[in-house]
């Protein structure tokens, strides 16, 4: 027997058994075959592959690029051994950048492509992690009306590794809110949520308990009507089934904060303001900021400012308090539903507010400071 061919011939085979198992380095990465990004598989030199141009005379090839970032690490495939989460870029000629997320493992010393997902055209990845076993980003999509240069709709995607094949999971009761102003439709047979500028409008997916439909009720006179309102929420898709399938998409309601039927509605500006708070008999309203509280009342109808407050907070009650030689002022808000005596809007905060010997009452809304 040739010991020397035959020790010649396993020390590969023994190299490969003894590899480490680690996640594929960023250099592995670069220099990958990824699939199904075009019809054919494509493999990357120093991170990026270029295909033949599409006619003899003409210089437009498809491209596709890995990013360097966003790029993250974590155990996709459940064998204790972190695996790789990948961006790629493609150019198919034109203005639009397709965008995948790739998902490629270490296996026996090479690199190996094993999940992808299609992201879309020019969308914003605004983080991207592995917890648990499980892929999760935000992102930044087209929502109905915008421009494919510039999406706005902000969503929380998750995917695992199933069967071989990267799947979405249900994040709908994940998804981030934001605070939305507009008007509520609600009736027998639909409702639905028209935004302030832009009059995007979706179907209403109502996951703020019913005092929702009970102020609607409150302040309106018949079904159908249009209400002001300020909630927290986010764009969601719309029902599959239903009335509500005959919208492009939905508003998933978790909190309400405000309510009109009366009021400056889209107009308020909350820019720059922590609170926001106003009453009658007499008439007052006042706005809190970072550096002071001004006043404004029937008594005195000119602006009176007081430096900045001393904030609190305990038990439920948010306190601000301007101590001065001269003046001084105390205001305390408590977070519960509250009914402005004068037109019935409903507002999340009551206020009170403490004027040296004067005590006044009424409402406030949360700004967007």
């Amino acid at each position: 027997m040739n010991l020397k061919l035959l020790a010649g011939a396993t020390i590969p085979a023994l190299l490969l058994a003894c590899s480490p198992e680690r996640a594929p380095t960023t250099e592995e990465l670069r220099n990958t075959t990824y699939h199904a990004v075009l019809d054919e598989p494509v493999t990357l030199q120093d991170g990026v592959y270029e295909g033949p141009p599409y006619t003899g005379m003409s210089a437009s090839r498809p491209t596709v690029t890995l990013l360097e970032a966003p790029m993250v690490t974590g155990d996709i495939t459940g064998n204790r051994v972190d695996d790789a989460v990948v961006m790629l870029a493609t150019n198919m000629g034109g203005s639009g950048v397709f965008f995948h997320l790739a998902v490629v493992r270490n296996h026996g010393g090479a690199t190996q492509h094993i999940g992808m997902i299609p992201l879309g055209d020019r969308v914003k990845v605004t983080s991207l992690e592995v917890v648990d076993g499980t892929i999760v980003a935000n992102l930044v999509e087209h929502g109905p009306g915008d421009p494919m240069c510039c999406p706005t709709l902000v969503v929380y995607r998750e995917w695992e590794l199933q069967d071989g094949q990267l799947k979405e999971l249900d994040t709908r009761h994940k998804q981030p809110t934001e605070r939305q102003r507009g008007y509520l439709v609600w009736g027998h047979e639909g409702r639905t949520f028209t935004a302030c500028g832009n009059q995007r409008t979706g179907w209403v997916i109502n996951e703020s308990g019913k005092g929702l439909l009970e102020i609607y009720q409150e302040l309106t006179s018949s079904p159908y009507e249009r209400l002001f309102v300020e909630v927290s929420g986010n764009w969601a898709d719309a029902p599959a089934e239903g009335f509500g399938a005959d919208y492009p998409e939905a508003m998933r309601i978790t909190e309400w904060h405000r309510a009109e039927r009366e009021g400056r509605g889209c107009d308020l500006d909350l820019e720059g303001v922590m609170y926001i708070a106003s009453g009658n008999e007499p008439s007052w309203r006042l706005q809190i900021r970072q550096d002071g509280i001004s006043m404004w009342s029937m008594e005195s109808p000119d602006e009176t400012i007081f430096s900045v407050p001393e904030l609190s907070e305990a038990g439920g009650r948010i306190s601000f308090d301007v101590k001065g030689e001269e003046s001084g002022i105390r205001v305390v808000l408590e977070g519960q539903r509250c009914v402005d005596t004068m037109s019935g809007s409903r507002y999340e905060y009551a206020a009170t507010v403490e004027l040296e010997e004067i005590r006044l009452s009424g409402c406030a809304i949360k700004g967007l400071q």
